[in-house]
């Protein structure tokens, strides 16, 4: 595991949330749209606030959702499926990062991250 790489928060206090962060913190929004405000912090960390309205990401109900940054996604979900962890949905990829969502062993809900593996 390399780092802490994106922190989710779903909140019934949107716009009282995105005003810490912005206002408060000085932290600058790096994408918006009515239910979602990304920030990206200085180290280049993702934090996204999820509003009331963000059907999406509904399954954000266990409190932050905390991913981390593997580097080699392929070989760590495949440690953690033979190890037991049930993942959620199905696996996203962006360019060349992949990510999924899982249950850790106590139902917290979080979230693996990597490089997608390139092919020989």
């Amino acid at each position: 595991m390399r780092k802490i790489d994106f922190v989710g928060i779903r909140t019934t206090r949107f716009n009282e949330t995105v005003a810490l962060f912005r206002d408060v913190l000085g932290v600058k929004i790096a994408r918006e749209t009515d239910d979602a405000v990304q920030f990206r912090l200085a180290d280049d960390t993702i934090l996204e606030l999820y509003g009331p309205g963000d059907e999406f990401h509904a399954f954000f109900s266990t409190g932050p959702v905390v991913a981390f940054r593997v580097e080699d996604f392929a070989i760590a979900r495949r440690a953690m499926v033979e190890a037991g962890i049930r993942f959620i949905g199905e696996i996203q990829t962006v360019d060349d990062v992949s990510w999924q969502h899982f249950f850790s062993p106590d139902g917290t809900i979080l979230e693996l991250i990597g490089p997608v593996p390139v092919a020989p």
